[in-house]
């Protein structure tokens, strides 16, 4: 049987220990002690702890007995670390050039043309991804490279942490030393039927095709074509609508000026907020994010009775948000402004008392002038007008500070 081999490069971005790499970024102190995050059993933990045998799913009390009071269990925040997901994948949506998330804290994403684009070999454009990633989401990932996403997936997980396998071609000799289960989605019911023809991945794709058809048709012959340089494993493309997110730092200005927080706060909210007119969402939830000068992180959340993509409800959220958790005793490095739990806005009234029509028009006027200039003069360079033009707007609806 003739296929057609894949000439695409997916990757598989795949954090590590992310439940405890989100707590680790929240507060650096942690950053070389056992750490484990918990609810009734082990739900993550650092590379520190695993180095002593305890894994996912390990009873507390085990962990416990191993750790012998060295420990820092942590109860689990799974909204914050929704927040830290959310900007991953808002970071690979605009960095590579597809991405199918496959869970909180993993990802595929196409990269085909990429590295000539950046005049780079494969190997050091995806180390310089890897790095970026850290520098601007803050938590640890490996990265498995191949023609398919699942050979992708295999090969982020060989060798973690901060772990990087490329293999376009040449794979066959390594499936030899891989055993079946390290494949994804071939459960224990396959490994039952399989396991009198196959000891490891080698054995697997160099069964009979019709035979697989045959015994366990579509999972297992997608996986054997993935093996097999086949690109047909396709999961639901995916573009990223439950949040977007914008911030910045100033490292080299480090500072508590509450009028410099709040102007580049409103900066952040400026640049999200066209984005998100453009793309025609409402939102039901804003976040502020900070980062201090001992790099921990404050988030501070608001959740709306309803909908909204009205600008300066938004934008007087925000204010307030910022006005209650603003602390003149602590220095600042970087805010960022998240919207989440989002939804593409329709005709119907999201409010009795909200506008909705006559305001999406004057947004999006707004925004048109806005990219005009941003197409004439090339985006970016002309920020200072751009939010002039908002800070014009937002004088005329008298919401500004």
């Amino acid at each position: 049987m003739r296929f057609k081999t894949s000439k695409k490069i997916f990757i598989h971005v795949d954090c590590d220990s992310f439940f405890a790499e989100c707590e680790i970024f929240r507060n650096p102190s942690l950053k070389n002690k056992y750490v484990l995050v918990w609810s009734e059993i082990v739900l993550a933990c650092n590379y520190k702890t695993k180095d002593l045998w305890i894994k996912t799913w390990t009873p507390v009390w085990q962990a416990e007995e191993i750790l012998k009071g060295k420990w820092i269990f942590l109860k689990s925040d799974h909204n914050f670390y929704s927040l830290v997901s959310s900007k991953l994948m808002n970071y690979l949506e605009k960095n590579t050039l597809s991405i199918e998330p496959f869970s909180i804290d993993e990802a595929f994403c196409e990269v085909t043309w990429l590295a000539e684009l950046n005049k780079l070999s494969l190997e050091k454009y995806i180390l310089k991804l890897q790095n970026d990633i850290i520098k601007n989401v803050w938590v640890p990932v490996s990265i498995g490279v191949s023609t398919t996403r699942i050979k992708s997936k295999i090969f982020s997980k060989l060798n973690k942490p901060r772990w990087i396998f490329i293999d376009l071609w040449n794979s066959k000799d390594l499936y030899k030393e891989l055993e079946l289960d390290i494949v994804p989605f071939i459960w224990k019911s396959m490994q039952n039927i399989l396991k009198y023809k196959c000891d490891n991945v080698y054995d697997f794709i160099n069964l009979w095709y019709p035979y697989l058809k045959k015994i366990i048709w579509k999972t297992a012959t997608d996986l054997w074509l993935e093996l097999s340089w086949v690109n047909c494993f396709h999961l639901r493309k995916t573009h990223i609508t439950k949040s977007m997110s914008r911030g910045r730092s100033f490292n080299k200005n480090i500072t508590n000026n509450k009028d410099f927080l709040y102007s580049q706060l409103l900066l952040n909210f400026n640049h999200l907020y066209e984005e998100f007119t453009i793309k025609n969402y409402s939102l039901k939830k804003i976040s502020i994010y900070f980062r201090d000068k001992d790099k921990y992180t404050h988030v501070f959340n608001s959740i709306l009775t309803e909908k909204t993509f009205i600008r300066k409800n938004i934008l007087k959220i925000i204010q307030k948000l910022f006005n209650e958790n603003y602390n003149i005793d602590m220095l600042y490095r970087s805010t960022w402004i998240i919207f989440s739990n989002l939804k593409e806005v329709k005709n119907e009234q999201l409010s009795l008392f909200e506008n909705n029509r006559k305001e999406l028009e004057v947004n999006h006027d707004l925004l048109n002038i806005i990219n005009s200039i941003n197409n004439k003069y090339n985006s970016h360079k002309i920020s200072f007008w751009t939010d002039l033009l908002w800070k014009w707007f937002d004088n005329k609806l008298g919401i500004l500070k």
